[in-house]
């Protein structure tokens, strides 16, 4: 759920741009399903598979635009109720169906429960279709994105005395933005959370310029809250390159200081897309650990003692484990079994 600005700048702690962690290392899956099993608009429209072959200025340009969902977005409550429901309704059918079982060897056989599993499968089946449509084509999209290329921040939704930009989203200079973190709860037995937002600098003239940003892992510690800033930060820095996280490897040829970058540092074209998700897993968790413990503020005021020394050749760093990169021999049928098994039980 959304609060507001006011409520939000409470307890805030503004976060300092700076560039010293410097290492931005977070896993990607490429590999996409092979097995459509009864998704009909997956293997129709959108073949089962992600479209990395994006034009220059399209938002799916990940070496220009770095995007956010804004947290207190209630569309992602729609895909997701429908998940969760479409869960519970095969968790009971299955219970359903043992009872019914269970009674065939009994003095008293039951009846099949059509009336409730064949109503629980069939809404699995049509969100399994519909709701691929649906997050695409259908629901608002809720997102805040940084344009690198433009040096801007944009809303995908209306904001006071906003101009747009060419997607028509009010956007806004990224010197104009402001991020702070502050204290999100106490609730459930975890004690303080902490959780981070973005705002334009002259809110009250600019109201609606104001999104939480989901942060990574442990909320508990403001350490991922400055990470995520710095991450930003550094990836709207023009004059450096973009940094080498397997999310932006495919779209690096499409910014012209990575693509000279990267052709000076021998750079291998699929170093990431060729790793397996596992290992990336592991770099991810290792560099998860150094972001809890590491020294934002000291790193600030004494860069020379506490920042991190930037990876340019993750190559040389992490060299892929070939023993983690084998291929699932698993046979046909049982991967198109399980696929099956999801797609009617739960509708994913």
């Amino acid at each position: 759920m959304s609060i507001s600005y006011k409520f939000a700048k409470l307890s805030a702690k503004t976060i300092e741009s700076s560039q010293n962690f410097k290492h931005y290392i977070e896993s990607h899956l490429f590999e996409y399903k092979n097995i459509m099993g009864l998704s009909i608009v997956d293997m129709l429209i959108f073949n089962g598979k992600e479209n990395n072959q994006v034009k220059p200025e399209s938002l799916g340009n990940k070496g220009r635009y770095l995007c956010f969902h804004n947290a207190g977005d209630w569309t992602l409550g729609i895909t997701l109720g429908s998940i969760l429901l479409g869960t519970l309704l095969g968790l009971v059918s299955i219970i359903f169906f043992g009872v019914w079982l269970y009674s065939q060897f009994t003095s008293t056989p039951e009846d099949f429960p059509f009336w409730f599993v064949l109503p629980a499968i069939g809404f699995n089946l049509f969100f399994l279709n519909f709701r691929p449509i649906l997050m695409r084509y259908i629901l608002p999209k809720r997102e805040v994105y940084f344009d690198r290329q433009n040096q801007t921040v944009s809303f995908s939704w209306s904001v006071n005395n906003a101009e747009k930009n060419e997607h028509g989203h009010s956007t806004f200079p990224f010197e104009d933005i402001e991020a702070f973190y502050s204290k999100a709860n106490h609730s459930q037995g975890h004690g303080v959370t902490h959780a981070m937002y973005i705002a334009h600098k002259d809110y009250e003239n600019q109201r609606g310029a104001f999104s939480e940003i989901r942060v990574k892992d442990n909320p508990q510690n403001p350490n991922y809250c400055k990470y995520t800033w710095e991450r930003i930060v550094r990836f709207m820095d023009v004059t450096k390159p973009l940094f080498d996280s397997p999310e932006i490897e495919p779209f690096r040829h499409l910014d012209p200081v990575t693509h000279d970058f990267d052709k000076q540092n021998n750079r291998p074209e699929k170093y990431w897309r060729l790793m397996s998700y596992k290992q990336m897993e592991q770099i991810e968790e290792e560099l998860d650990d150094d972001i809890y413990r590491f020294n934002f503020d000291g790193a600030i005021t004494n860069p020379k003692r506490w920042a991190n020394k930037e990876i340019t050749k993750p190559w040389e760093k992490w060299p892929i484990d070939e023993s983690l990169n084998q291929p699932d021999n698993t046979p046909y049928w049982k991967r198109l079994m399980k696929t099956l098994a999801m797609q009617i039980i739960a509708g994913v």
